[in-house]
């Protein structure tokens, strides 16, 4: 009888062993899966955190009682003290994080960024000197980010004379 009470006992040991092993590959699967949706819900938050837009973006001196630009231009005059940028946006969520980067010469001059509390609106940000000097002759750039992904790009030029420097350009990516 003793053999046969040994093989029953480790007949139930091998069950027991069986039935941890098959837990703990439910448990795996288990982590696989909700690691997969993880990923996947991470993702589809970028692709709407993504649909942020801009519908019209432009460099100009300043804006009218209506926050409408003035004298919008590519090429600013040399005496110029500021420069606005100045866009439209649309499909934003509440609260997405809006980064503006200035560079002269391709050197960062200034950065501001800024949460967005409307889905759609107005925004215009001004580049200045503190003493309100006038601003360095220069090719400027201006980056616009939205939630650390590049939206666009404004290239503008600040000269002494219309020759000094090309036409900026505006690129945007949707």
């Amino acid at each position: 009888m003793n053999a046969i009470t040994g093989s029953k006992g480790e007949l139930s040991m091998v069950k027991d062993n069986r039935k941890k092993a098959d837990a703990l590959i439910l448990v795996g699967v288990s982590v696989l899966v909700l690691m997969i949706c993880l990923s996947w819900s991470f993702r589809a938050s970028n692709i709407i955190a993504g649909a942020f837009n801009m519908d019209d973006v432009q460099i100009c001196e300043e804006l009218d009682e209506d926050l409408r630009p003035i004298r919008a231009d590519k090429n600013m005059p040399a005496d110029s003290q500021q420069v606005c940028l100045w866009f439209h946006y649309s499909k934003a969520r509440r609260g997405d994080s809006i980064e503006i980067s200035w560079y002269l010469n391709e050197r960062a001059i200034q950065k501001e960024t800024v949460r967005l509390s409307e889905t759609s609106g107005t925004r215009a940000f001004y580049l200045l000197k503190e003493d309100g000097a006038l601003l360095d002759s220069g090719f400027y750039s201006v980056f616009i980010n939205c939630n650390g992904r590049e939206k666009g790009e404004l290239n503008f030029t600040v000269a002494a004379t219309s020759e000094d420097f090309p036409a900026g350009n505006v690129v945007i990516w949707d």
